[in-house]
C-alpha cells in the first residue's frame, strides 16, 4: 500500500501539471510578453471616423483610400498620389467599391491639386480635425460607414514590399466586407 508521502506527491504534481499552465499564462498575458496575432500591415486605427471628426463623409456607402494634400506635395507626397491610383486600379473588379480621395485646403499645392484629375482621384475640403487627424499617415483605409480602419504612416510605404501590403489589406477588407 503506498504511504501517505507518495500520494501528496501525486497530488502536488497533478496540481502543477494543471495549474502552473493557467499561471504561467495569465502572467504573460498581464505583464504584456504576448504580442497577438495580426495579419493587417497598417496601423489599425480605432475609434476614429468622420463622424467625430465633425465632418461629413464625402464619399458615403464607398471605401476610401484618403491623403491630405499639403502646401507643398514634395516627391514622398506625389509618390503617395501614384500610389492611391495605382493600387485602386490594382484592385481590379473590386475598383467600383474604393474611392480614391484626397483632402485638400485652401493653402494646397495648387500644381498637385490640377494633377487629382488626371490621376482620376475625387478631391474634398477637409476641415481642421481630419488635418490634424491625417498628419501622421501618407494614407488611410476608410470604411463606407465613415469609420477610420487602418493608416499607413509617412515612410512605411516607401519599397514594393510595403506598397504591396496596403493592396493586400484592401483586398481583405474587401473580400470580409460585405458592405461597400
Amino acid at each position: 500500500m503506498p504511504s501517505t508521502g507518495t500520494h501528496q506527491r501525486t497530488l502536488i504534481v497533478l496540481l502543477l501539471a494543471f495549474v502552473m499552465p493557467v499561471l504561467v499564462a495569465y502572467a504573460v498575458l498581464k505583464l504584456g510578453l504576448y504580442q497577438g496575432g495580426s495579419t493587417n500591415k497598417g496601423q489599425l486605427l480605432s475609434a476614429l471616423s468622420y463622424e467625430q471628426l465633425a465632418h461629413e463623409n464625402p464619399e458615403a456607402q464607398q471605401w476610401q483610400i484618403i491623403a491630405f494634400l499639403p502646401e507643398q506635395c514634395d516627391e514622398s507626397c506625389q509618390d503617395n498620389l501614384v500610389l492611391m491610383r495605382q493600387t485602386h486600379q490594382a484592385l481590379g473588379r473590386e475598383q467600383q467599391r474604393v474611392r480614391p480621395l484626397v483632402f485638400t485646403q485652401s493653402d494646397s499645392d495648387l500644381s498637385a491639386v490640377k494633377q487629382l484629375s488626371e490621376l482620376q482621384v475625387t478631391q474634398a475640403t477637409a476641415n481642421d480635425q481630419v488635418v490634424d487627424a491625417l498628419a501622421p499617415y501618407a494614407l488611410v483605409v476608410v470604411d463606407p460607414w465613415g469609420q477610420w480602419v487602418l493608416g499607413y504612416p509617412h515612410g512605411s510605404l516607401t519599397t514594393a514590399e510595403h506598397r504591396r501590403d496596403l493592396l493586400a489589406d484592401l483586398r481583405k477588407l474587401l473580400k470580409l466586407s460585405r458592405i461597400g
